[in-house]
């Protein structure tokens, strides 16, 4: 009887100690210690892609350079792992934790839809325009308006050529299911304006008009010396799409061509400060001088370059303000030997021009 008492109470004491052990070793949620990492790529590409912000269970972070990610400090259960891009639809699965969760992640890009306008500050909209992204074309219709087919990629640039305008090309970032980009092309003109008058005027013969000459004489006085000054007069007149600000002159040259060599020799341009006609000018009915333009000195040419485009400006801001333009006049030349000679607006050949470009 006693030997079957001990027996029992052995086994009972065996059995509680197990019974012990094993609530030790029970286990226990995890709430908050495993990760979750992987890949992020794009749909139907085996590079990974960068840039991607991915989240769980309140845990942020973005792909690096490789594409991979590692969040941290993620609860054991079901989650929901999100990922997104700016140029990519946005990615949400849900995930079971268990443990280290290895997950890749393949983003689809956003198709988007690229329209707007083309057009020019003065001229308005634009036709004709062709504007070309990757592989696809497209032409702007009478309203400047174009459209391309919905396009899928990250950022491209967009080429637009029109005969009448300088190229354009320009960045697109394609972040939107619809994007609008409005172009403005830039035009620019050559206008060679012609001389509407000219004429010289020569001190030693100072009531005569040399309005009809086919030559324009230009010579200074010798120190001490007098009668030889031979001034040139020329006038001209302003296209009227220079008045709007938006036209913006970045070249000017007012040249006059000489038949032979011209003598090393200073030349000074300067304003002309009232009215006068090639009619009715002589030595001793000349118009008010006006300030200094632009200063050169002549030789090894048959060109005269009277204006640069810093002094064509200059007449231009002024036109602008509301000063009337009454031209020229250009002095200085030899002082002494044979004056200058250039072709005058009768000699028809290599007559004065100002030549112009224009951007707008």
């Amino acid at each position: 009887m006693k030997s079957h008492f001990w027996t029992h109470l052995l086994a009972w004491g065996f059995l509680s100690s197990l019974s012990l052990i094993g609530c030790n070793h029970s286990s226990e949620p995890n709430n908050g210690n495993l990760t979750v990492s992987g890949k992020t790529y794009l749909l139907g590409s085996a590079e990974p892609t960068s840039g991607v912000a991915v989240t769980c269970a309140g845990v942020s972070t973005t792909s690096d350079a490789l594409g991979n990610y590692e969040l941290a400090g993620i609860p054991e259960g079901r989650q929901i792992l999100h990922a997104e891009r700016y140029d990519c639809l946005a990615y949400s699965d849900t995930i079971d934790v268990t443990s280290s969760t290895r997950r890749f992640i393949y983003l689809t890009l956003r198709a988007t839809t690229i329209w707007g306008y083309v057009s020019n500050a003065i001229d308005g909209v634009i036709q004709g325009a062709t504007l070309k992204l990757v592989d696809q074309t497209a032409t702007s219709d009478a309203a400047g308006r174009f459209e391309f087919a919905p396009f899928v990629g990250k950022s491209d640039t967009l080429f637009v050529t029109h005969p009448l305008y300088i190229s354009s090309k320009i960045p697109v970032a394609l972040d939107s299911a619809r994007k609008q980009v409005n172009v403005t092309m830039i035009r620019q003109q050559l206008i060679i304006l012609a001389v509407t008058e000219g004429a010289y005027v020569d001190e030693s013969r100072a009531e005569t008009n040399f309005r009809s000459s086919k030559s324009l004489l230009l010579s200074t006085n010798s120190p001490g010396q007098s009668g030889n000054q031979r001034h040139i007069y020329l006038k001209w007149y302003f296209p009227e799409i220079l008045r709007d600000q938006r036209a913006k002159l970045v070249l000017g040259d007012l040249s006059l061509v000489s038949p032979t060599q011209i003598p090393q020799s200073d030349v000074q341009t300067f304003y002309v400060d009232s009215p006068w006609t090639g009619e009715n000018i002589t030595y001793s009915n000349q118009p008010s001088l006006g300030a200094l333009l632009e200063s050169t000195t002549t030789g090894d040419s048959r060109v005269l370059t009277a204006l640069t485009t810093s002094g064509v400006n200059r007449l231009l801001a002024d036109w602008r303000a509301g000063r009337p333009l009454y031209g020229i006049v250009i002095r200085g030349g030899p002082s002494s030997g044979s004056p200058a000679s250039f072709n005058s607006i009768d000699a028809g050949l290599n007559f004065p021009r100002l030549l112009i470009i224009v951007q707008y």
